[in-house]
């Protein structure tokens, strides 16, 4: 049975910046948000950045609240190079509070180099407190879950971040679940059909999935073979609802509803 920490991802209001989501999150009685500390420079604009300047009153929300930082993104492992870039990212996270980062691998395609690539970016997030957790999807070279799991396995170090949108677009073998359940950190919940053509997978995952219980994920088959505490993160973007003018907290208070509605026969004590 899961002991779950519920978190609420930027992707549900991408339009709110940090300290309002903070301040959403504890209205909803999340313990968590996720924050992006480091974007990729033409993705900038697009996702809501936590920047140095904005740091003073991001820790203000955090004291009025009681939320934490759960998870940071987004660290893009592109090259074999020294990760300068991510440093500030990093460093940032580490004035906020984080422990984990989630890290995306591409433009690789060997194994052994994989490993390294991420053993290395382990060794620098360390430095600042914080542990990766590596995260597949049909938008990197890590496109599912076992072959997540073996990469965090011989590097030694990190965890899995479980997406169960990009598990269900990517093969949707919930039984890896289960063979790499020790591994995973962090799930994050949606849901949808079981197949859409693959033109559409990017807008699905950046724009609209559906809320979980409203599709047909087997997200009890997903969250079963989970246990002990685990950040338990609502990831639904709703665009169509946000042009329907919605609030943003009305789209999270949503989200965060049928989440815990999902979770709540798998945690201890149900």
């Amino acid at each position: 049975m899961i002991q779950p920490r519920f978190s609420l991802h930027p992707l549900n209001a991408l339009e709110t910046p940090p300290v309002a989501l903070v301040k959403i999150a504890g209205e909803l009685q999340a313990s968590h948000v996720t924050i992006f500390t480091y974007v990729p420079e033409e993705a900038k604009g697009l996702y809501p950045l936590l920047e140095r300047k904005d740091v003073g009153a991001f820790l203000e929300a955090l004291a009025d609240t009681g939320v934490t930082v759960g998870n940071l993104e987004v660290f893009g492992l592109e090259d074999d190079g020294d990760y300068a870039h991510l440093v500030d990212g990093l460093e940032v996270g580490q004035m906020i509070g984080a422990k984990r980062a989630t890290t995306h691998l591409h433009n690789v395609e060997d194994h052994d180099v994989a490993v390294d690539r991420f053993r290395r970016f382990c060794a620098l997030a360390a430095q600042y407190g914080v542990v990766p957790g590596l995260e597949f999807h049909a938008f990197s070279a890590v496109k599912d879950l076992r072959t997540a799991a073996a990469i965090v396995r011989d590097a030694g170090c990190g965890t899995l971040v479980l997406d169960v949108l990009h598990l269900m677009r990517n093969g949707a073998h919930v039984d890896s679940i289960a063979e790499n359940a020790d591994l995973v950190s962090i799930v994050q919940l949606s849901d949808g059909p079981l197949q859409i053509d693959p033109d559409q997978m990017w807008g699905e995952a950046i724009k609209e999935r559906a809320l979980p219980g409203q599709g047909a994920f087997p997200l009890d088959a997903i969250l079963s073979p989970l246990s002990g505490e685990i950040i338990i993160e609502a990831e639904i973007p709703q665009y169509r609802a946000k042009k329907e003018g919605v609030s943003a907290f009305e789209r999270a208070r949503r989200s965060m509803d049928a989440t815990r509605a999902v979770t709540a026969p798998h945690m201890a004590g149900a």
